[in-house]
C-alpha cells in the first residue's frame, strides 16, 4: 500500500500505509520520485507556521501521472512531471470562477488549497494528488531530482516580477540559503550585481559562486553597503532569511524609495518594524511568493550540472523525520521516494 509520512504534532512524524488514490474530475495522481525540503516545510514540522494536523508537508516534488480524472487530457498519465502548488478553480477547470482568478491572480483563488501547505495533503508520500492545471511536464534532457529546485527557482523569478530592479542598481539578498542563492542566481543571469549578507561563511562563499559580486557578515553589512552606493543604501534589499525580524536588519540597508521584497514564510509576527522610517523613507514592502514554472523549468534545463551542487544529499521516505530534523543544517535535501 502507498505510504505516507504525517505530520502528527509538532516534530513528529509518522509513516503510514493508506489506500491508492484515485482521481476526481479536474486531478491527476502522480507517483512521487523525488521531493525538496524547504524553509516552509521546516516551519511546518516545528509547528511555527501552524496547519491542522495529521498533516503530509512536500510541496517542491517530481514523478510521474499515475492517473486522470474525468476531463483531463489522458496524455498526462505517464509523463515525468512537476507542479505548481496552487490548486485553483482554473486549475480544476471549475466554473464559475472565483473574483480572484477572474481578474488574473489564480494564485490568490478564493477557494484554492495550497499542495502540502493549506487544505491539502503534500508530497512526503509515495503519491500526491494535484489539480491537473497545476502540472508542467520536465524535459526529457532534465535530471528529475533537479527539477525539484523548478517551484523555489519560480519563487525566486516571481521576485524580480513583482519588484522589477535595473542592472544599474544594488541588490542585496539577505539570507544566501535555499531560496536566496536561487534569488542570487537568478540576479545574475539577468546581470544585476548583487550583494549576499549571511553570518555563515560557507554561504558566503556559495553566494560567490553563483553570481553575488561581494558578501558580507550582518556585522559590518550595514557599513559595506553604505560605502558602496556612496551612502545611500541599496535599491532593493531581499530578506530571505527565515527570520521574521529579518527586515529590521532590512530597513538598515534599504536607501529611501527603495525596496524590500520580503520572501520569509516562517509562520511568525516580525516585532520591532519601525514604522516611522517606512514612512518617512517612503519605502516600499512588497511580498511575493509563487512564480512562473516554465522559465524555471528552462534555466534548469540551461544549468542544471550547476544547479546540482546545491542539493546537498538525499534521504529515502523513511528518514523524513530525520530530514526535517538536520534541514537547518544543510543547504538542500530531496527525498527521493520511487
Amino acid at each position: 500500500m502507498p505510504r505516507i509520512t504525517q505530520l502528527t504534532t509538532p516534530g513528529k512524524i509518522e509513516i503510514k500505509e493508506r489506500d491508492s488514490l484515485s482521481a476526481k474530475p479536474g486531478e491527476a495522481i502522480i507517483e512521487v520520485q523525488h521531493a525538496g525540503i524547504c524553509g516552509t516545510d521546516f516551519a511546518l514540522f516545528h509547528g511555527d507556521y501552524p496547519v491542522p494536523l495529521p498533516h503530509v508537508c512536500g510541496h517542491e516534488f517530481t514523478g510521474q501521472v499515475k492517473e486522470v480524472g474525468e476531463g483531463v487530457n489522458k496524455k498526462w498519465i505517464g509523463k515525468t512531471v512537476t507542479a505548481e502548488i496552487n490548486n485553483t478553480c482554473i486549475a480544476y477547470g471549475k466554473k464559475p470562477f472565483c473574483a480572484s482568478c477572474q481578474k488574473g491572480v489564480p494564485s490568490h483563488c478564493l477557494t484554492r488549497t495550497v499542495t502540502g501547505i493549506i487544505n491539502h495533503q503534500g508530497a512526503f508520500a509515495d503519491e500526491v494528488r494535484v489539480a491537473a492545471g497545476t502540472l508542467h511536464e520536465i524535459p526529457s534532457n532534465v535530471d528529475p531530482l533537479i527539477a525539484t529546485l523548478t517551484e523555489p527557482l519560480a519563487a525566486a523569478l516571481q521576485t524580480f516580477e513583482m519588484s522589477p530592479i535595473e542592472k544599474n542598481q544594488t541588490l542585496v539578498v539577505m539570507g544566501p540559503g535555499r531560496l536566496g542563492i536561487l534569488i542570487i542566481f537568478a540576479a545574475s543571469l539577468k546581470g544585476i550585481k548583487t550583494i549576499a549578507v549571511s553570518r555563515s561563511e560557507e554561504k558566503r562563499n556559495r553566494a560567490m559562486k553563483f553570481g553575488a559580486q561581494r558578501a558580507f557578515s550582518p556585522d559590518n553589512a550595514t557599513e559595506e553597503i553604505r560605502k558602496t552606493t556612496e551612502g545611500l543604501g541599496a535599491d532593493m534589499v531581499v530578506d530571505t532569511t527565515g527570520n521574521p525580524d529579518g527586515i529590521t536588519q532590512a530597513l538598515k540597508l534599504v536607501r529611501p524609495r527603495g525596496t524590500i521584497a520580503c520572501k520569509t514564510t516562517c509562520g511568525l509576527p516580525a516585532t520591532g518594524i519601525d514604522m516611522t522610517q517606512l514612512v518617512v523613507d517612503e519605502i516600499r514592502l512588497q511580498g511575493s511568493r509563487c512564480g512562473p514554472f516554465e522559465p524555471a523549468l528552462e534555466i534548469i534545463r540551461t544549468h542544471q550540472d550547476k544547479l546540482k551542487s546545491l542539493i546537498t544529499s538525499t534521504r529515502p521516505l523513511e528518514e523524513t523525520q530525520a530530514a526535517l530534523e538536520s534541514a537547518s543544517k544543510e543547504n538542500k535535501i530531496v527525498l527521493t521516494i520511487n
